[in-house]
């Protein structure tokens, strides 16, 4: 949500993504949120309502403005772009020192910590779905990565890489800790 202060509008993440993602070229709602699954989304994917409702308070706000186009075999489409405002919020956003204090916060590691109080098959079950979901994350990543060229899109395979050496860290994780917890006898 854009919050006013003295001087600048704040913006959300769901905000400054939806901005960087228009700084790339007009775009409809539907088409953005296609993007966001091909691109930001392996680090920020909202659900489609909020994509609509973060377009709408944009272009209110006079970040991004909106085109409407008219079909003759569809419904009519509404085009975003981002706008001069739009560009320089979003690049205040991006040089600012990110405000999410919640970058070690992490409710699964917060079970396993308290692991003990837990039924010890609840505990393995939940590293065993997690490790699977990571798993899964990391076969989207490696079929992104045959596609992606670092020297024609660094910035994408700078967050592709991470992504990539994250989940792969998280498998190797995940299968000690199932290891240590299955030889211990105790839950």
């Amino acid at each position: 949500m854009l919050e006013q202060t003295s001087t600048t509008a704040l913006l959300s993440t769901n905000d400054a993504a939806v901005l960087g993602l228009l700084a790339a070229g007009e775009t409809s709602g539907y088409d953005l949120d296609k993007r966001i699954r091909r691109s930001v989304g392996l680090m920020w994917t909202p659900a489609k309502s909020h994509v609509y409702g973060t377009l709408a308070r944009l272009v209110e706000g006079g970040y991004a403005s909106v085109r409407h186009v008219e079909q003759s075999q569809r419904p009519d489409k509404r085009l975003f772009r981002i706008t001069a405002r739009g560009e320089q919020a979003l690049s205040r956003w991006l040089h600012e020192a990110p405000l999410e204090p919640s970058k070690y916060r992490n409710q699964f590691l917060l079970k396993v910590f308290f692991g003990r109080r837990m039924d010890k098959q609840a505990l393995l079950r939940h590293i065993e779905e997690g490790r699977a979901d990571v798993q899964e994350e990391l076969s989207q990543l490696e079929a992104l990565a045959k596609d992606v060229d670092p020297d024609r899109e660094l910035y994408s395979w700078l967050t592709l890489a991470y992504g990539l050496d994250r989940d792969r860290a998280t498998i190797r994780w995940a299968d000690m800790a199932l290891r240590a917890l299955r030889e211990r006898g105790d839950p």
